[in-house]
């Protein structure tokens, strides 16, 4: 008795959507079946009698199956030649349409830094005057007039003929420029620029804990807590006296 033939063993071909062609990823290494995509669409067409291939593609939805008779392609199912056929051409090997092809990664692209100029601009919020600058001269006039009390009230350090005087009662010296801030210390009127936190300028600068931080338009200056010291009339004289 002649076995009954297996009706789907004609069917060379598929159209489904590309989105469902990973139902074919069991047979992706079968010699002859290729793919060609065309739009939202994939056709495969495999060599017949392949039905494994057949088996993976029927429970795709909306999957559509295709024979030739005659040199003319007809939809599974029916007798009559369709203009809905496979496109011209081989495609190429499902392995390929499934697995991503060799690529060389690129290396990102790093913009180029740009150096910030950190300076002083008008502007923030009002603060404390804690500190003032002064010229050593007008330091040692002031001293001269000035009553125990206002002396014992700051503490200086000097630098060539430069003084740097902190205290909560600062006095009035002309010329000075009073400083007001916490970890960076600003003209009064003045906030940094860039506005970073304070302790980003500081690192910045390389400013330790062990140092006050004075920040204007000519610069950062770093003075070592260490060189603070009470102020005396003696030891202003004697700063004047320098060369």
């Amino acid at each position: 008795m002649t076995p009954p033939s297996d009706p789907w063993r004609d069917v060379t071909a598929a159209r489904l959507p590309s989105a469902h062609l990973d139902a074919l990823a069991p047979v992706r290494h079968r010699v002859g079946v290729r793919v060609q995509l065309l739009g939202a669409d994939a056709w495969v067409h495999w060599p017949i009698g392949q039905a494994d291939v057949v088996r993976c593609l029927l429970p795709v939805p909306g999957v559509a199956f295709f024979t030739q008779r005659a040199g003319q392609w007809v939809r599974f199912g029916t007798l009559v030649p369709t203009d809905d056929r496979p496109p011209d051409g081989e495609g190429v090997p499902l392995v390929t349409a499934l697995v991503p092809a060799r690529f060389q990664p690129l290396p990102p692209v790093i913009p180029a830094w740009e150096p910030l100029v950190l300076t002083v601009v008008r502007g923030g919020t009002p603060r404390p005057v804690v500190a003032l600058a002064c010229t050593v001269p007008a330091l040692a006039r002031w001293a001269d007039a000035a009553t125990t009390l206002e002396l014992t009230a700051v503490r200086a350090a000097q630098s060539g003929g430069r003084a740097v005087l902190l205290g909560d009662r600062l006095p009035a010296i002309v010329g000075a420029v009073r400083y007001c801030g916490d970890g960076v210390l600003v003209p009064v009127g003045f906030r940094p620029e860039p506005e970073l936190p304070d302790d980003a300028i500081r690192a910045a600068v390389g400013a330790t804990a062990d140092e006050v931080l004075l920040l204007d338009a000519t610069g950062a200056e770093r003075v070592p807590r260490a060189a603070f010291e009470p102020l005396t009339r003696a030891g202003v004289r004697m700063g004047a006296a320098r060369p």
